[in-house]
């Protein structure tokens, strides 16, 4: 099967609409009993996770992930999420992704990415 299909397959079990976005975020995740921050950043988003992009290497499945960022629409808020990292791999050389789904979401922000995807939704 070609990745392009596998992707389409991918995209049609999804529970949620998720759209584009481009934000910069750090995580924090306890990799080897060390915490860690890692600059990345946010290629989508829906309300039940996101795409990270990472350099150089990428986040291990299972790892347990802390964020926050701001989206496009709202510069003066922070969204604040916890996750867990559910599929990783090579994106092109030195790039890498990370499929998070969220976990943990205070009601605001939660709402905060539902108007951004509402409002980019094609």
């Amino acid at each position: 099967m070609s990745q392009h299909s596998q992707e389409t397959r991918h995209h049609e079990r999804r529970r949620f609409v998720r759209v584009d976005v481009y934000a910069v975020t750090r995580y924090f995740c306890t990799i080897r009993d060390k915490e860690i921050g890692v600059q990345t950043r946010i290629s989508d988003i829906s309300e039940g996770g996101a795409k990270l992009i990472t350099f150089e290497e990428g986040i291990p499945v299972g790892t347990l992930v802390s964020m926050n960022f701001q989206l496009p629409t709202t510069p003066e808020t922070f969204v604040t999420v916890e996750g867990m990292i559910r599929h990783s791999g090579l994106l092109d050389e030195d790039l890498y992704r990370s499929g998070i789904e969220f976990t943990k979401i205070p009601k605001r922000n939660l709402e905060a990415i539902r108007s951004y995807v509402a409002s980019h939704h094609k």
